[in-house]
Order: C-alpha cells, then structure tokens, then sequence
C-alpha cells in the first residue's frame, strides 16, 4: 500500500511543487487525481470522500490559492489529513502493574498466531518484559497449537496448551491459573477464528474475554482483505470492544486500503503492522511517519530504531575504530554485512531514507542485497588468516581454492577483492587527512 499510493500521491503533489501560483483548477486536478489513488489502494469511499472534502476546505481556508509557491502548504496540508485517517497519534499498550493480558481476535488465516508470537517478542526485547506466556486456545484449526509451539521455542517464550482439550474457554482459564500461579507479566491468548463470522465462534470469544478480563483486545486483520473486512471488524468490535488492531502482510502486493479504513471508521487504533514472515519483521505503528513515507518524505526516526534494537553496539563501535584506524580487514566487512543484514534489505531500508531522489534506479538497489550475500560466501570461504591478512589472496592456489569452494566466478572474486582493496585505501586516506577524505570515501 505504501508504495501503491505513494507513488501516486506523491505524482500528485508534484504538480502543486511546479505552480508558481494554485489556481481553483490546479486544485481540483490534484484533489481529483489524490481521490483515485486512494480508491485503487482501496480505501473506503465514505473515507475518501471526507478526505478530498477537508483539503479543499483547509487549502481555501489558508488561502493558498492564487499565492506564490503554494507547494508545500499543499503537501503540509494532505500530511495532516493523511495522519488524521492512519489514527492521530501512536497507539502504545499500557502494561499492568501486576499481570497484562492481551487477546487476540480476528478470522482465520489473517495472521493471529504468528502476530501473537511476534508480539510477544517485541514486548521482550523492546518493552523488556521479563516474563511472558503465551496460551494457546484456537482448539479449531489443525496445527495452530504445534504452530505456536514452534514460535515460542524460537523466542523462547512459555507457551501454555492442553493438546487433548476442544474446550477454548477451560484452556484460558486453566492458563490464566498457570500466569498467576507463575507470576508471569504479560498473558497473550491466541484465540480461534473462522473463514467467516458465525455465532458460535463470537460466543466463545466472548466467554474468554470475561475469564481473562484482558485490557487490550487486538483485531488482526489481513492487508489482503477487501472493503468485507470492516463489516467483520464491525461485528468483532460489537461483541467485544476492541481497543486496537494489528494490520499483517503489508510486505505483499496489497493494496491494504480497505484495512486502514477501519481506523477511520471504527475509532480503532491500528497499534503495529507486520511487514514480512519473520519474527522481527513487527513495528510499532506511527500514523505521522506512515504520512512521511507515503509522501515521500522518509522516516528516519524507524531506520535508528531498528538499528538500536538489532545492531550490536560494541561490535559496531570496534569494527567503527578499526575502520577509522586504517586496519579494516575482510573479516570486519563480513561482520560489518552481518550487522546491515541484521538491519534488512537495503532496497526497503533506502526508501525510510528522507530525501531520496524520486528518480532513483532501485535495481541498483536491489543489486546491493546481492552483492552482500554474494561478498558473505565469499569471504565465508576464506580461512582466518587469509580473512586478516588480505595480501595473501594473491597467491593464486589460494584464489582458485575460495573460488572453488564459494562456487562463485573469477570475476566476482575479483571484484570483492579489487574494492575491499579501494575501500582500505579511502579509509587510509581518511585516517591521515581525517575527515576531509569522506569525499573520496563516498565515492
């Protein structure tokens, strides 16, 4: 979604950006073209139609018609507007004194479990949460309690199942005797769900939510999902009052406008979104920097976020002085791969970046994410001694034994070696003449 209206939005406003002046015309044109980039990222009508009403009213209002440079008024104005529709304000769960518990809710294949496990691990290593368990009441579908099992054992997160038992409601309870018992501090239901909504099913939700007493319910809906998806949240919210929701797979080709809508909608915080199927592929939601990235306006706040949470410090500080210091070898660079791989790809980390050019050719990009795995096997096929004393790849038994190993080309052997050979260059040029050498390091 955030590429798909993005990049239309932002064509858009880029009509406002080469006005000199904004004539009523000009304004209708851009209003016109941001109200069908929103209706095919699938967007709720009723959503769309307020939307296009509020610019119109603000940017009359400010009088940025007929005024010189009216631009970036235009883009300050669609920004609010934009964070207005994505929630106002971050969403943050509050955690109890005692015991927080959170239960799950939504269809069946939306992602439940697999955002039950990623938010337990986001309240571990972000929140510092010491002890967390997980309870495993979708009695329904096969695999689901083996499923959680699994995550839990990858995070090392209690998981809490009673693999003979259909009865959802008595599993919670006899967990919720475990999590106090055990002085657990946060209690995460994975709870059933079905292809479509039926009364059973929201009876039985409605039983857990009153052995539990969670203070969070979380919808979790699917980004794939049609404009169906709000009427389904629509009835979830009826029987239970649901404080906020999670929106999953948004690293697909989604268009994901119908399950933002319900935000807007429903008065339903989205509180985290899941961009890919591994566990930390799970961030925090902030309505104002989604605004950002969906103007093209970058979110750098979410690339130093990520880089506190997975990179590691002192490592990166001694592969740093290193560097600095002129004695960069080739293992530092595979640890240095290590620690940017820990980061993700750089063809989506690019994108967080503010000022980027529109015009920027991202198969260069995605080029780079090859060129680190490739230097990984590479340099993976080199002994300690070959890895700390480069000079030594020269030797051509050597060269043709990596190569050999690695199952890689001459040429791309030789690449690895010619610019790890420029790079210690440029960073003995910068140890000599200090910073005044980052010119030539950029290059």
């Amino acid at each position: 979604m955030i590429d798909f209206l993005g990049k239309r939005i932002q064509k858009a406003m880029e009509k406002a950006n080469n006005k000199t002046s904004l004539k009523e015309e000009d304004l209708l044109e851009i209003t016109r073209e941001i109200k069908l980039a929103l209706l095919e990222a699938d967007v709720n009508l009723v959503i769309v139609k307020e939307f296009i009403k509020e610019i119109k009213e603000k940017a009359i209002g400010a009088e940025i018609i007929g005024k010189l440079n009216p631009g970036q008024q235009m883009v300050k104005i669609v920004n609010d507007e934009l964070i207005k529709i994505l929630g106002g304000k971050t969403k943050e769960i509050k955690l109890e004194q005692t015991r927080t518990v959170i239960m799950m809710a939504g269809l069946q294949g939306s992602g439940k479990t697999t955002s039950t496990a990623k938010l337990a691990s986001y309240f571990l290593k972000r929140k510092k949460v010491k002890k967390v368990l997980m309870i495993a009441a979708d009695v329904y579908r096969p695999a689901a309690m083996d499923q959680l099992i699994v995550l839990g054992k990858q995070i090392n997160v209690d998981v809490y199942f009673e693999k003979n038992n259909n009865n959802a409601q008595l599993i919670v309870e006899n967990g919720m005797k475990k999590a106090k018992e055990e002085f657990y501090d946060l209690v995460i239901i994975d709870t059933a769900g079905r292809l479509s909504i039926d009364e059973k099913l929201m009876q039985e939700l409605v039983d857990i939510k009153k052995i539990a007493k969670p203070s969070e319910i979380i919808f979790v809906a699917d980004s794939l999902s049609g404009q169906d998806i709000i009427n389904v949240a629509k009835t979830f919210n009826q029987y239970l009052n649901l404080t906020s929701s999670i929106i999953t797979k948004l690293d697909s080709d989604a268009r994901g406008g119908a399950a933002f809508s319900i935000t807007k909608l429903l008065n339903i915080p989205i509180a985290f979104i899941g961009t890919g199927e591994k566990i930390n592929n799970f961030d925090l939601f902030h309505p104002d920097r989604m605004a950002n990235r969906i103007l093209g306006m970058g979110d750098v706040l979410s690339i130093i976020e990520k880089a506190e949470e997975v990179i590691d410090k002192d490592k990166a500080e001694k592969i740093g002085r290193r560097l600095m210091s002129g004695n960069f070898d080739l293992d530092d660079l595979l640890n240095s791969l290590n620690q940017m791989k820990k980061m993700g790809k750089f063809s989506k980390l690019i994108k967080l970046i503010p000022g980027m050019p529109k015009n920027i050719d991202l198969s260069k990009v995605e080029g780079a994410d090859q060129k680190i795995k490739l230097y990984e096997i590479l340099i993976s096929s080199m002994t300690m001694q070959e890895r700390k004393n480069p000079k030594l790849l020269k030797n051509t038994s050597r060269k043709n034994r990596i190569i050999k190993g690695s199952g890689r080309t001459v040429q791309e052997y030789n690449q690895l070696v010619n610019e790890f050979e420029t790079l210690s260059k440029r960073m003995k040029e910068m140890s000599k003449n200090g910073m005044g050498g980052m010119g030539g390091l950029f290059k």
